[in-house]
């Protein structure tokens, strides 16, 4: 039978949803139901993240029915990463798990996580093994994963998204960052620590549509990118270089033939279509590392504001 939250669980979960009114029904009690038969205290952590249709009904309903369960409602939508960093704020647990709310992340690969957990580890995250989605957001996630493994500071595990269980300390240093644009699966690489990689099969959502749209993976990715490596501003600088050369190149070359080798006239001006084809190009590409330097002041200026991640508007937390 499901008992209220303990005010110290052992275990808890953290759930960020929007706009799952579909998949909710058959997700909690799924979830509810084998964290019971663990018999150890646990806490069910689910955060609307701003969602326009049924969801936070189904969640009061759940919340009344199940006492192990807490929901939490944000102001407006702040993103996935935001929704899941005010989870992290509120959860009680000693061993803190994550696992989306679309009903891909399979609760026993989480328990399994868990039982990890109590053997010593700091955190253990899931990597998938197989995607069950279609070929477009497979391929960004295979290229994104291994260009950020290449250029972050940190090590990144291949394939890891945000399913994993976190021990209270690595939660606690991330929760004191008070991070204004988090990137949890980097701070929690960046804790370095005892870690683990579990293998496991992602399953293919069952109901509703994805919300994680190509435009807010390559949000993501930027962010991810600005939080965690300076390699794109290097990258910008070693390019810039060889640009110069080059340019240097081109026009000694064209002195010298005109001054040593007295190449008439029409000659070298004939040659000029290309140099303003060369110009053009590298003025659209100061542009795109203009942007590039932008989007690093951008995450700068969002730090340095000290404005909340998140604001809750409501929960049914009995102590609120």
């Amino acid at each position: 039978m499901n008992t209220s939250v303990s005010n110290d669980p052992e275990y808890s979960i953290i759930i960020p949803i929007y706009n799952e009114e579909e998949v909710l029904p058959s997700l909690l009690p799924e979830i509810v139901e084998r964290m019971d038969a663990l018999g150890r205290a646990y806490e069910v952590v689910v955060i609307d993240d701003g969602s326009t249709d049924g969801s936070w009904n189904i969640l009061q309903s759940f919340a009344a029915q199940y006492g192990s369960l807490e929901a939490y409602r944000l102001l407006r939508n702040f993103g996935h990463q935001k929704a899941l960093y005010s989870g992290l704020h509120v959860a009680r647990g000693k061993a803190i798990g994550v696992m989306d709310g679309d009903g891909q992340d399979p609760i026993e690969v989480l328990i399994e996580m868990f039982d990890l957990w109590g053997r010593g580890y700091d955190v253990i995250y899931g990597v998938r093994r197989k995607r069950k989605e279609n070929i477009l957001k497979k391929s960004s996630y295979f290229i994104f994963y291994r260009l950020y493994r290449r250029m972050a500071n940190i090590d990144i595990a291949l394939d890891s998204g945000d399913f994993c269980v976190m021990d209270r300390k690595v939660v606690d240093f991330i929760v004191a960052l008070q991070d204004s644009s988090p990137f949890i699966r980097g701070l929690r690489s960046w804790y370095g620590g005892r870690q683990l990689g579990l293998e496991y099969d992602r399953l293919a959502r069952q109901k509703g549509e994805p919300k994680y749209t190509l435009f807010k993976l390559i949000d993501l990715a930027i962010n991810g990118l600005t939080s965690f490596s300076k390699e794109p501003l290097r990258w910008a600088v070693y390019f810039g270089g060889a640009v110069s050369v080059f340019t240097f190149i081109f026009l000694a070359a064209i002195v010298i033939a005109k001054l040593c080798f007295n190449y008439p006239e029409s000659s070298i001006s004939a040659g000029w279509a290309s140099a303003i084809s060369l110009t053009s190009f590298i003025g659209g590409v100061n542009i795109m590392l203009l942007g590039l330097i932008g989007e690093y002041i951008m995450h700068i200026f969002e730090s340095v504001k000290h404005r909340p991640a998140f604001l809750i508007q409501e929960s049914t937390r009995k102590d609120n």
